[in-house]
């Protein structure tokens, strides 16, 4: 519905505070911390077609929850600090509720010229950021571009992962996360939901090469270096080679470097450039 006074017109939308509490709580893991792009540093919020719609994007990720929510159109870019104000009231209002999924008290969403959440208790003012927020509803791969079955590897930024795990576990059916992806430069599109609300979330691919050398062994601990050390033969090593390689074994002994004023730390190294067999390597 819309409300008018002497210097707002606005749309409020009506929610069970948990399902707003949700979706404050999950949105706010996209916001970019650089303000490089300010209005990435932002939620955009939408309320159109009877669907609230929350948004934020950091070049890397994108998280899209949505709810229904019945209003005039209607759409602003809310800064993430007092979105993230309103969570302690929201939580207090669910308390109040009797039951974290009740529906018997709702709360109030008004996105206009002044935006606001109202509990019934406390009455949080949300500043809005200046500007205009990317269409990220182009960067959302449709669920008909994951039809192929073929498998494919795919880099991603673990943090980001983690985040996104976090959420479904906590807020989502039964904590499945349903993930899909094409190719290895392709985003990886996410989604969990609850009976209130679906959520989205995109994340950008991280490229490597796969098929790249291993990286050569670490060095041995820079505080060894200076301690008492000697060289020999590592019986060890030069048997597990005998026993593996057969006749190329003959050239697979190692050099076994043991540090320490008891001689016991080692760090090996085989003259063949293969791992060493030794429990100190």
């Amino acid at each position: 519905m819309t409300t008018d006074t002497a210097t707002d017109t606005a749309t409020v939308c009506e929610l069970a505070p948990a399902t707003l509490y949700a979706m404050i709580d999950q949105v706010l893991h996209g916001v970019a911390r650089d303000d490089s792009r300010p209005v990435l540093t932002g939620v955009h919020v939408k309320i159109e077609d009877g669907t609230l719609t929350m948004a934020s994007a950091d070049g890397f990720q994108l998280w899209v929850l949505s709810a229904p929510c019945h209003g005039a159109s209607a759409s602003a870019i809310l800064t993430a600090d007092t979105l993230k104000a309103t969570l302690p009231a929201l939580k207090a209002a669910i308390k109040a509720a009797g039951k974290y999924d009740s529906d018997r008290t709702t709360v109030t969403l008004a996105i206009g010229e002044h935006c606001a959440i109202d509990t019934g208790v406390a009455r949080i003012a949300l500043l809005q950021v200046e500007g205009t927020y990317p269409n990220y509803s182009q960067l959302i791969p449709t669920l008909e571009s994951y039809a192929s079955d073929a498998g494919c590897h795919i880099a991603l930024n673990g943090t980001y992962l983690a985040k996104i795990a976090a959420a479904a576990a906590k807020y989502g059916d039964s904590g499945i996360l349903r993930m899909r992806t094409t190719t290895p430069s392709s985003p990886m599109r996410c989604d969990w939901k609850s009976d209130k609300w679906n959520a989205t979330a995109v994340v950008m691919p991280m490229f490597v090469n796969w098929d790249a050398p291993a990286p050569a062994p670490a060095p041995a601990p820079a505080g060894w270096a200076t301690a008492p050390k000697r060289a020999s033969v590592c019986e060890s090593c030069t048997d597990s080679a005998r026993e593996n390689d057969g006749a190329s074994a003959d050239i697979a002994e190692s050099v076994c470097i043991e540090y320490g004023a008891d001689m016991s730390d080692h760090y090996c190294e085989r003259q063949d450039g293969t791992d060493c067999a030794c429990a100190g390597h």
